[in-house]
């Protein structure tokens, strides 16, 4: 179990770098292209499109023939789509990028935790609540930190654009393939797909927590996908230019950092809630931004309150899923919730296209107040979960 645990780090560690190094330029990467806003809400859309067709599927592939095998396809997926963007010369290009990257995006999501989860050995259910909670924030909080000194490195050199991708796609490719020869893979007893499907699908079905689960994944998707349209905009507009914005990831990272390390204690529910709330806050002083003290307080208000909200969801859905089907219903779940994401790609672009804060206000609020619910329905559960 400890050598898995290492291989949980390793992997989630070297996909934390690559995604750094992605996710702190793209946005700019396609604004430099000539790229407007909509187009770029097309772009996320096909990704979530194609990680919402193929997201189930590859779940029960999983289970099937191995976790940490389809981990590695998709890593490999994701590195070729990363590359492919950093060479694309017209729109069409990147449309296909984004179909491969939504691809990638589906093998690796559902796979390598429920890996880490199936090799537990604690018998006692309370217990081994507990040891998933913690692991999932302990994980959390040296990835984090990695990816910290990932983003501070990078703003020390003067990288364009396209070679900060050809660098993320190659990582991506490399780790992918070096955690699978490293570390032994696990799978389902269960060997046939049409079973597998139909049992995972069956069980989201009777699991109605897993719906509300679904449905909070939705909300936090739904605000990260309005941060990665505005911060490097807003960002490169107070001066933060080229490699230098890693530097701006680091400091929403050392907020993840810190709030993975906080939430390993006994926290009140009621900061769970709290938390909730600031999310939409914060992306609005983001959007609002006229000064960078101003912006980086957004930023780091942001990354401390998503990641408290998303360490509550991940570190509990386990909870409620059997190891045989862990890895399809999780994929489900993913794929669910990236429904409502393929149109809201291209709303949240025409918005900004536009300029209006007032509909990116009413829609941080109203995702918000779903988010809130959800919430509070979870700390519900696990308080009945606890009492047993």
């Amino acid at each position: 179990m400890k050598k898995n645990l290492i291989g949980l780090i390793w992997g989630e560690a070297s996909y934390n770098i690559s995604s750094i190094l992605y996710s702190s330029v793209i946005t700019a990467f396609f604004l430099q292209l000539g790229i407007n806003n909509t187009q770029i809400g097309l772009i996320w859309s096909l990704v979530l499109f194609s990680q919402m067709i193929f997201d189930y599927p590859t779940g029960s592939f999983a289970d099937k023939y191995g976790r940490l095998r389809i981990f590695t396809i998709g890593m490999i997926f994701m590195g070729i789509a990363t590359v492919i963007i950093a060479n694309s010369y017209n729109i069409f290009m990147l449309y296909i990028s984004g179909i491969l990257l939504g691809l990638g995006e589906s093998q690796v999501s559902g796979t390598l935790f429920p890996w880490f989860v199936n090799s537990i050995d604690i018998e006692n259910n309370k217990e081994k609540q507990e040891y998933i909670f913690k692991i999932n924030a302990q994980n959390q909080f040296l990835t984090n930190v990695i990816g910290i000194l990932t983003g501070f490195i990078i703003s020390f050199f003067n990288i364009n654009y396209k070679t900060l991708l050809i660098i993320s796609g190659t990582l991506y490719i490399l780790n992918g393939i070096f955690i699978y020869f490293i570390f032994e893979d696990n799978k389902s007893n269960e060997t046939d797909l049409i079973k597998i499907g139909k049992k995972s699908l069956l069980f989201f079905i009777k699991e109605r927590k897993l719906w509300i689960y679904t449905l909070a994944l939705t909300s936090s998707y739904s605000f990260h996908s309005i941060y990665l349209f505005i911060w490097q905009p807003i960002g490169k507009s107070l001066g933060i230019t080229g490699s230098r914005l890693g530097s701006v990831y680091s400091l929403y990272l050392i907020c993840f950092a810190i709030s993975a390390f906080i939430s390993k204690r006994n926290i009140q529910e009621f900061v769970y809630i709290l938390c909730t709330t600031l999310i939409p806050i914060s992306l609005i002083i983001i959007y609002c931004s006229h000064n960078l003290i101003l912006y980086l307080v957004g930023i780091g208000s942001l990354g401390f309150n998503y990641k408290m909200a998303m360490l509550k969801i991940m570190g509990t859905i386990h909870n409620f899923i059997s190891n045989e089907v862990r890895s399809s219903v999780i994929s489900l779940v993913s794929s669910l919730s990236s429904v409502f994401l393929i149109g809201l790609q291209i709303i949240i672009g025409k918005i900004l296209d536009i300029g209006s804060f007032f509909y990116l206000q009413i829609l941080c609020i109203f995702i918000g107040i779903i988010y809130i619910i959800c919430i509070l329905l979870i700390q519900k559960w696990m308080r009945e979960a606890n009492g047993k």
